[in-house]
């Protein structure tokens, strides 16, 4: 029971007491909703949701953990102390997680976030009313600029601390402020390819609305040097600048770059690098109302370009050759040759190639020759679970793309191949998630929030915010594509035996079965207008077309993989019959291979016994062979006098022993000749006459000594 909840926490989610407040408190204004643009209302951190109330004005904070069994429901409101003057259209994090940037299309408003505590790990250890910190940024900009309106906002990934924003603005230009300074500018380009005068009108600057920026994305940073001038060499530890290049779209579809410096005091201002080169060219430059633009940091990079058509164009990010110079890229360089950037070495341009274009559906409508086509600008937003997934949010509804094809280029970069690049790769997968404009006659209802859920016991879930304030959870499948992240225990597990015929085949047969499941449409979850009249003939198309996606796009493709399947387990049943056959022949060969080896070692010992007794019988037949040869061998010849010499030299040892024996016996003669005549013995008599003549000696001096002491006592008196 416990597994079920977790797994279908999304669809409780609608009945907690802030999503029936939240409901009712924007009852009121959903007309005015249903004629916007998709907005970023909500946002997430792995299991943490918050949601932006416009009538009240102030954040919700709820933990999805909470609609588990044994939490209790519990949700705080986080207000401003400077409340926003402007309609709040996205919730952007920074990337620590310290702050929060609450932006619309008048101004930006950035929160403070305080720090938690408590036994739930809530803000301010759990207060239902927190107030917030709130920070207005370029406010003085936005007021003395009343035409001008926000297009896009972004934290600089740049920043160590995370207090740098980056804006785009309708004027065509891109600003970036620091949170310690709100009202003055860091830097501020201007993305005109000529340099507009001050007293030049609004109605001039947005004369041509095709060229001006409409979008913006961080690419990867590059580094700058400085140029080495005259005989002074400037060391590589020095004179360097890391600089972050930003990829602005323009509405007719080209892509410029501009670079960004957080380092230096002055910032470098680069010029205009583009429009950048897109292969293979195209008449119409894939469409002259983009809307949005993606960087997608993969290897090589990928940009994303998204038209209010609902075509996205996915673009490898290449060095430009040497013929691919454009000449508004020269032109732009020169211009920035005036400025005090022209002692570093400018950045290399890169080029556009166009790999693949897809088209999202964003009608689910049958009708043919309908000359009223459906519009909207398009949000692409990044996947932090995937590098090569990312969603599309609109006005009718949710997209999700994956862009499998990446991998193989990946892999391609890593092994330092020099042959060409694969051909054959696999196509994007596009997936229709939610349709909130099922026909070209249905109101629009756009997405009101877009967020992935990041959580090992909640799962990776797709939350969506509908334009009634209702939230749909999808569960992302995470099984097909790789992940970003790799489980921690896969170095330590051992790597799966594989099979050598698996080798041989140039496509396993998982991802055969997968390509032919893969679905080019689908059905999405529908979520219109419930007040909205539908006909009986919008009922039968919507029914028409779902059934057509059921047969062509799941029974077809199931039929298929089906038989693909049946014929792969009559082709295996067949290899499997045949290599029992072949078993049972090698175990015959074996048992057959056993006794003839048992043989064979029988034989083996019977030849080496008799090899044995015949090299006996040779030693006897040589040995009465060589017996009888009537002269002698060169051998024997050496033998012999070999042993004349050993006969002569032990005569000579002979004679010299018997000398040595006589020369022993006659000094044994001499020892014992001298010992007799010089005896140590003393006689008798001479005994008693040294005894005598001691003992007078002794008496002598006893005498003497007694006289001695007596002679001391004398002189002592």
């Amino acid at each position: 029971m416990k597994m079920a909840v977790v797994n279908n926490w999304h669809a409780s989610l609608n009945e907690c007491s802030f999503c029936k407040k939240l409901r009712a408190n924007n009852a009121k204004g959903s007309k005015k909703r249903l004629q916007g643009e998709a907005k970023g209302l909500i946002a997430l951190q792995d299991n943490e949701l918050y949601v932006w109330d416009s009538l009240c004005s102030h954040l919700l904070h709820y933990n999805l953990k909470n609609i588990l069994p044994e939490p209790e429901e519990r949700h705080q409101i986080l207000q401003c102390n400077n409340v926003p003057k402007f309609d709040v259209s996205w919730l952007v994090w920074n990337q620590t997680g310290s702050h929060l940037a609450l932006w619309g299309q008048l101004g930006i408003m950035v929160m403070e976030l305080p720090q938690k505590w408590g036994r739930y790990a809530e803000y301010e250890g759990g207060k239902e009313v927190v107030t917030c910190k709130s920070l207005s940024v370029a406010e003085h900009y936005f007021a003395s600029h009343c035409g001008v309106k926000l297009l896009q906002v972004s934290w600089h990934p740049g920043s160590l601390d995370g207090m740098h924003l980056v804006f785009l603005t309708s004027d065509n230009t891109l600003c970036v402020y620091s949170l310690l300074e709100p009202d003055s500018p860091v830097q501020v380009i201007s993305l005109s390819e000529e340099e507009q005068s001050i007293s030049m009108s609004y109605s001039r600057q947005f004369a041509v609305l095709s060229d001006n920026a409409v979008s913006f994305d961080f690419g990867t940073e590059v580094k700058v040097h400085l140029k080495n001038q005259g005989y002074l060499e400037t060391p590589k530890n020095q004179g360097s600048v890391t600089l972050w290049p930003v990829y602005c779209l323009r509405g007719n579809g080209d892509v410029v770059v501009v670079y960004t410096d957080l380092e230096s005091k002055r910032p470098i201002q680069l010029g205009i690098q583009g429009p950048l080169l897109m292969h293979p060219p195209a008449e119409d430059n894939y469409g002259n109302d983009a809307c949005c633009i993606l960087y997608l940091q993969t290897s090589p990079p990928v940009i994303t370009i998204a038209t209010c058509e609902g075509k996205l164009h996915h673009c490898i990010v290449l060095a430009r050759g040497v013929e691919d110079t454009s000449i508004h890229s020269v032109s732009s360089w020169k211009s920035s040759m005036r400025d005090r950037s022209v002692k570093y070495n400018m950045p290399e341009e890169m080029s556009l190639f166009v790999h693949e274009s897809v088209e999202l559906e964003l009608s689910l409508t049958t009708a043919v020759g309908s000359m009223d086509v459906f519009t909207c600008p398009i949000k692409l937003l990044k996947d932090s679970a995937s590098p090569d997934r990312y969603h599309c949010c609109h006005a009718a509804g949710v997209h999700t793309v994956v862009l499998p094809w990446i991998q193989q280029y990946e892999t391609f970069c890593s092994e330092d191949r020099t042959d060409a690049p694969p051909t054959a790769y696999q196509e994007s997968v596009v997936e229709h998630l939610v349709c909130t404009k099922p026909l070209q006659s249905s109101a629009q209802m756009p997405i009101l929030g877009l967020g992935v859920v990041r959580d090992h016991t909640l799962g990776s879930v797709l939350l969506t915010l509908t334009s009634d304030y209702e939230f749909i959870g999808l569960h992302l499948s995470g099984t097909k594509y790789r992940c970003s992240t790799p489980p921690l225990v896969s170095s330590s597990l051992p790597k799966p035996y594989s099979s050598p015929i698996r080798k041989l085949t140039k496509e396993p047969f998982e991802d055969r079965i997968r390509k032919i499941l893969q679905r080019t449409s689908s059905n999405p979850l529908l979520r219109s207008q419930q007040t909205a009249q539908v006909s009986q003939q919008a009922c039968f198309e919507l029914l028409s077309r779902a059934t057509q996606v059921f047969r062509e796009q799941y029974i077809q493709k199931q039929d298929l993989a089906r038989q693909e399947i049946s014929t792969r387990i009559g082709m295996l049943s067949e290899q499997k019959k045949q290599q029992l056959e072949d078993l049972q022949k090698l175990q015959q060969s074996r048992v057959m291979v056993i006794s003839m080896a048992e043989q064979l070692g029988d034989k083996c010992q019977e030849c080496k016994e008799r090899q044995e007794e015949i090299l006996s019988r040779v030693q006897v037949l040589m040995r009465k062979l060589q017996s009888r040869i009537p002269f002698l061998s060169d051998a024997e010849r050496t033998m012999k006098r070999e042993l004349e010499n050993m006969e002569e030299r032990l005569d000579s040892y002979r004679r010299n022993l018997d000398q040595l024996k006589t020369k022993e016996e006659y000094q044994q003669r001499q020892y014992s000749r001298q010992t007799s005549q010089q005896s140590p013995v003393i006689k008798s008599s001479h005994m008693r006459h040294l005894h005598d003549a001691l003992k007078e000696q002794g008496d002598e001096l006893q005498k003497i000594m007694k006289k001695m002491k007596e002679m001391k006592m004398d002189a002592a008196v």
